[in-house]
């Protein structure tokens, strides 16, 4: 294979594996820590439809990356006069189906996230519930719209990649306006699921303080939603030019920019509990104790706050009422609920009480 690999073929591949290598690391962390369903945790096969979902997403996103990596090798980010036909071709090949691919696994992504959301919040807030299956359903409905187009864009669909082929293009423009719609909704998505989980924070009896903590981390997709955002305004930069190899650049980069974000952003929040204890274990002292204080004040804020079923109403949290169970043999904190009773909500706090002899 003729190695074209310049310009800005090692921007894309640099950017994009950097964020591959991150998500791996984060989905590796999710297989240890967050994978298995416990008590009332949907799931199947003694896993979390959450956990499934993701690793789903990752496999579908290297497989994108891959692709890609292999259109920038012959020659994606070069400006088609410095290559020769046949690296147009290939570089075009790939490419499409790099983006195909991806634009499959950001539905797929969603899906985990929306996974994820419907476990935390249990059976709470029924019409909530029912909006982010209707969130899911949209994103993913438009995304299989716009691969149809893009496959159905020019007859024969070989002149897609090869503008040598005799044919029509006729569809060029149908396709980059539901692209512009599918861009939209794609970013609304990913800054609904973003924000969503204000709604079931706000509610709880916590400090400011904790609930703004719990808002930021829950809402990295906000993130994902910009670059949503920046792909949307990339698919202009490949309708206004002929020098289609180096203007699809952008493009490619945002689509799995935004893939990887989906993926990252959406693992961070589950794997709050263990960031926790990470941070509780390097916190300690010289003999390898923890100190009697921070056993203590084990903060009753170290662990997600599970919902449950309360009518349609949302849940509050009572924390005179919360008890915690925690195994010291592994390194999971549960994140979802093992309920014990309607209504209520269960936490625990390690107390160490010191007692010193007086003279």
């Amino acid at each position: 294979m003729a190695t074209a690999l310049g310009a800005k073929g090692p921007l894309v591949l640099g950017v994009t594996w950097t964020e591959a290598a991150l998500a791996v690391v984060l989905v590796a962390l999710r297989a240890k820590t967050a994978s298995f369903s416990e008590g009332k945790m949907p799931g199947i096969f003694g896993l979390r439809w959450d956990f499934l979902w993701i690793v789903f997403a990752m496999i579908v996103a290297l497989t994108a990356q891959s692709l890609m990596t292999v259109s920038a090798a012959y020659g994606l980010g070069n400006h088609q006069s410095a290559l020769s036909n046949s690296d147009i071709v290939k570089t075009n090949l790939w490419s499409w189906i790099a983006q195909i691919v991806a634009i499959l696994c950001l539905v797929v992504g969603r899906i985990a996230v929306i996974s994820f959301l419907l476990a935390l919040q249990e059976r709470t807030h029924r019409n909530g519930r029912r909006l982010l299956y209707v969130v899911g359903t949209l994103q993913g409905l438009i995304n299989v719209v716009e691969v149809v187009l893009i496959l159905k864009q020019c007859e024969p669909i070989q002149k897609l990649w090869d503008p040598s082929v005799p044919g029509t293009c006729n569809m060029i423009k149908i396709c980059s306006q539901v692209g512009y719609l599918q861009g939209s909704i794609g970013a609304f998505a990913d800054l609904f699921l973003a924000f969503y989980p204000i709604s079931i924070i706000a509610p709880l009896q916590q400090t400011l303080k904790v609930k703004i903590g719990l808002c930021l981390i829950m809402g990295g997709g906000l993130i994902a939603g910009i670059a949503g955002i920046n792909k949307t305004i990339a698919i202009s930069l490949i309708t206004q030019t002929s020098d289609i190899t180096y203007s699809i650049y952008s493009l490619n980069t945002w689509v799995l920019t935004e893939m990887w974000f989906i993926i990252i952003f959406g693992s961070i929040p589950v794997l709050r509990p263990f960031f926790i204890r990470f941070g509780q274990t390097i916190r300690t002292t010289p003999s390898g104790h923890r100190s009697s204080r921070q056993n203590t004040n084990r903060s009753k804020n170290d662990i997600w706050v599970p919902l449950e079923d309360r009518g349609n109403a949302w849940a509050t949290c009572d924390t005179s009422k919360l008890a915690y169970s925690s195994r010291d043999a592994e390194s999971e904190e549960e994140i979802l609920p093992r309920s014990s009773g309607v209504g209520q909500i269960m936490v625990t706090r390690d107390v160490q009480v010191t007692r010193k002899d007086m003279a």
